[in-house]
């Protein structure tokens, strides 16, 4: 059983994303998620936060695409995080470690995060994490809400990704912010919803 099977059969049971339709998942949601992937391809960074995980959009998926990457999911809601860490063990994503918990607007984790092995992947080692360089999330604040948490998150050096429809939908404090350096955008459109998407990344200084 692939992800999306995966998620598809948990969301038939405990909402995690939108339509539970194995084809409207594939044509909608992770299609939309794959447009994270060159971005990553982009970056430098090894050490990713998913901030507000859900079903693992784009966080799984991205930990599929990237085995040589880290990605801590972080997630307040208890069901989710249930599927995110049985996901990942089921897939064998040695390099994904779930935290059932939220980032507060000063950048703490709460409750913090407990220095731990990856999801319990077969086979996967105990280890200790470096601590991510970057972060992204979905839906889950506004962008400048977000930029200025991910700053308290990650601090200088620190990489943020602001997913938003559209350059309209991009305030003018976050694409000129200038304690941060704009380090490019990413657009696409998800064919079966005709949807834009925009991400953006910026680097703290």
């Amino acid at each position: 059983m692939d992800f999306a099977e995966l998620l598809a059969k948990w969301n038939a049971r405990v909402r995690l994303v939108g339509p539970g339709r194995l084809d409207v998942l594939v044509r909608e949601q992770l299609v939309d998620a794959l447009g994270f992937v060159p971005v990553l391809s982009d970056l430098p960074d090894q050490d990713f936060y998913d901030i507000g995980a859900g079903g693992g959009l784009p966080g799984l998926v991205l930990a599929l695409a990237f085995p040589d990457r880290r990605f801590t999911l972080v997630e307040p809601i208890h069901k989710k995080t249930a599927f995110l860490s049985h996901a990942a063990a089921h897939l064998g994503l040695a390099n994904v470690r779930v935290h059932t918990g939220r980032v507060e607007p000063d950048g703490r984790l709460s409750p913090p995060l407990r220095p731990a092995a990856p999801a319990r992947a077969a086979g996967a080692a105990a280890a200790s994490w470096p601590t991510p360089t970057a972060t992204f999330s979905r839906a889950t604040l506004a962008p400048a809400p977000w930029l200025a948490t991910a700053r308290a998150l990650l601090g200088p050096g620190g990489c943020v990704l602001i997913a938003v429809a559209s350059d309209e939908a991009l305030p003018a404090e976050v694409r000129d912010d200038p304690r941060s350096t704009a380090l490019g955008r990413w657009a696409w459109t998800v064919p079966a919803t005709a949807a834009p998407r925009l991400v953006v990344a910026r680097r703290f200084l």
